[in-house]
């Protein structure tokens, strides 16, 4: 129980880094070239960790890439883009203790179902 009320704080603080909600799965050209790049326990490849971390807000859309499935532990992911389509990064959240991750930004020509 102590557990509980200790990490609860952090999971509510990864939420509540952007106002967005993701959208359900999306036939959104962008989504399916993204998704190659997730798996329930992390990136399927390297990506660069936003620095600065981006203010992911409106009018740009979050797109549901995957969830944790039956890992008690895994990530759920999601695809921000701009509103004008410039600005693509994948959101991470969940795991060990709800950790709250932003990767981009992205090139929309990058593939990720092939290795660098």
């Amino acid at each position: 129980m102590l557990a509980l009320i200790t990490l609860g704080p952090l999971g509510m603080t990864a939420i509540a880094q952007t106002t967005l909600v993701p959208l359900p799965f999306d036939r959104h050209p962008l989504v399916q070239k993204f998704k190659p790049c997730i798996s329930p326990i992390g990136l399927t490849r390297d990506l660069p960790l936003a620095d600065p971390v981006p203010k992911l807000e409106a009018p740009g859309r979050l797109y549901t890439l995957g969830d944790m499935g039956v890992i008690r532990d895994g990530y759920r992911h999601s695809l921000y883009v701009s509103a004008d389509g410039k600005q693509i990064y994948i959101v991470q959240v969940g795991g060990f203790a709800g950790t709250y991750k932003v990767f981009g930004p992205l090139d929309p020509s990058m593939d990720c179902s092939k290795k660098d």
